[in-house]
């Protein structure tokens, strides 16, 4: 009953189309010698991890169907897909982000192709025993070759995990996004100034003392991808969730819309959303801890008091009006 239920509330928003994904691997098997795997962005990491791959190999991606990091495509048609894609002689498979069911994929694929996975977090990720255990099996792989290379988005993970594990590794740095003409600002209400607060609400993301310092800010409206955890606050006419499952040019546009975007975590993979805000002309703090910079990054150590939070808000609002 349960697996029947799950199918009908889960799988079913996702579409097996096989065809559809054979059609694509041509197609990037036109032009690329490389293939590069990621799954739906079902939830905000899964979002992340999907603009950033796509962001750094904008030709060679494929999108696996997935939801919230489970499997949508069966044992038959994965291997169909695993057949298609040794047929067309891929020199190198890239698995962006991971989940469990990618060792499937592994198993039918490693024989026939060069394997390599990108991590896109960082060590402050694994206090969550799952995640612990998934990068303790790729390192057992990586020793067996089964794992050409392991390769990671955050500044200094590459550097780290090939002295400690004696891995090949590789730094895939983010470009810095080019989105100018693409911004269509949301009809919001012009007398409130818009905050936006966009990431997952896990620990590190900060999410909490982001939007505590944000409704501190006078006539402010606080924008957030998921508003569920936020209801606590019992400011709703305050806050504004606008969904997770936004495709990217919702979120550019929700994203250019706001005044000034928040992004203080106290770790994160490289901070797409900071370079995003910049390119669409809106300020972003960032923690100083963070290795992104650019002329709209405001850099700030203090990412637990929500008080300073909102001092630097009010600071670099002012500053961007009266230039």
């Amino acid at each position: 009953m349960y697996k029947s239920i799950y199918n009908r509330l889960f799988l079913n928003k996702q579409k097996n189309d096989i065809p559809s994904l054979l059609a694509q691997l041509n197609q990037i098997r036109a032009s690329s010698d490389s293939l590069v795997l990621y799954g739906s962005p079902t939830g905000a990491n899964w979002l992340g991890i999907a603009n950033a791959t796509r962001s750094i190999f904008p030709s060679s991606s494929l999108e696996i169907p997935q939801w919230y990091s489970n499997p949508v495509l069966n044992e038959k048609e994965t291997a169909e897909v695993c057949r298609e894609i040794s047929r067309l002689k891929f020199s190198k498979v890239i698995v962006s982000g991971f989940a469990p069911y990618f060792f499937n994929w592994m198993d039918a694929l490693h024989a026939r192709t060069e394997i390599e996975t990108l991590f896109h977090g960082t060590f402050s990720e694994f206090h969550e025993p799952d995640k612990r255990e998934l990068m303790e099996k790729l390192i057992s792989r990586a020793k067996k070759k089964e794992i050409k290379r392991m390769g990671f988005v955050k500044q200094g993970m590459a550097e780290v995990m090939a002295e400690l594990f004696n891995l090949e590794t590789r730094f895939y740095p983010l470009p810095h996004p080019t989105l100018a003409g693409n911004k269509s600002p949301l009809n919001l209400n012009q007398s409130a100034i818009h905050i936006g607060v966009f990431g997952s609400d896990n620990f590190n993301k900060n999410l909490h003392n982001q939007v505590a310092a944000a409704l501190l800010v006078p006539n402010a409206q606080v924008h957030l991808l998921d508003d569920g955890p936020f209801q606590y606050l019992n400011l709703s006419e305050r806050i504004t969730g606008h969904g997770t499952q936004l495709n990217r040019e919702a979120f550019l546009n929700l994203l250019g819309s706001m005044h000034i975007n928040l992004y203080l975590s106290f770790s994160e993979s490289w901070g797409l959303i900071a370079t995003e805000s910049e390119a669409l002309g809106v300020p972003c703090l960032v923690s100083s801890g963070s290795s992104v910079s650019g002329n709209l990054i405001y850099k700030m150590g203090e990412t637990d008091r929500p008080e300073l939070i909102k001092e630097k808000i009010m600071s670099v609002l002012q500053k961007n009006t009266s230039e």
